[in-house]
């Protein structure tokens, strides 16, 4: 079975490549992978802030694959 290290899946950790301005989340932020869209055409990804609230606007937002940058594998759902 080939690797799939860059697939993004769900509950995978990513971090936003860029500015968001629509949400104020800023590059680099570090989110979980809570729905996949589209069969992973689109993301919705749990960003949380300073004091590891959810930030309401990710989950309202869908994040393309371009948009993030896989950063590790988490939990497998059996």
């Amino acid at each position: 079975m080939a690797e799939r290290k860059n697939v993004i899946e769900l509950l995978d950790i990513v971090t936003l490549r860029n500015d968001d301005p629509e949400t104020g989340i800023k590059a680099g932020s570090e989110g979980t992978i809570v729905d996949v869209l589209g069969n992973g055409k689109a993301f919705t990804v749990e960003f949380f802030d300073e004091d590891g609230n959810t930030i309401e606007a990710s989950l309202c937002t869908e994040y393309t694959p371009e948009q993030l940058q896989k950063v590790e594998t988490t939990l497998t759902l059996t």
